[in-house]
């Protein structure tokens, strides 16, 4: 039997250490528990404020960007069309091909038509 079960050989003080320590063990009183408790929540709180406010600055930029970038698009389809060699405006009209940049641009003009409402109900507070 002494093979299954760990038998306890010597003196009985050296192995119930762990036993009486932990049985000695008691919660910490109430008040320091209480102080623990608010010092956590304000911490929380402190953290939710400057998250939130982090947020709104986020919100406002993004705002920002979405406002900018049809501008940025035309920009780059304007930049993108004249820096391509041999292609000209004028034989462009002639031959009676739409360019690339347009069809684009006329693509983003579109979509933002259609989701306008969405756009504009996420721009403005609600009242």
């Amino acid at each position: 039997m002494g093979l299954l079960f760990r038998e306890r050989r010597g003196p009985a003080w050296k192995h119930g250490w762990t036993e009486q320590t932990l049985a000695s063990v008691s919660a910490p009183p109430l008040p320091l528990l209480a102080i623990f408790g608010i010092i956590i929540l304000l911490l929380t709180l402190s953290s939710y404020i400057n998250y939130r406010l982090q947020m709104q600055q986020s919100m406002m930029h993004l705002k920002l960007f979405l406002l900018i970038l049809p501008l940025l698009l035309i920009l780059a389809a304007q930049l993108t069309w004249s820096f391509r060699p041999g292609t000209r405006w004028a034989s462009q009209d002639i031959a009676g091909n739409v360019p690339w940049t347009v069809l684009l641009l006329v693509v983003v003009l579109l979509v933002m038509v259609s989701y306008h409402s969405q756009i504009q109900s996420i721009w403005t507070p609600t009242v």
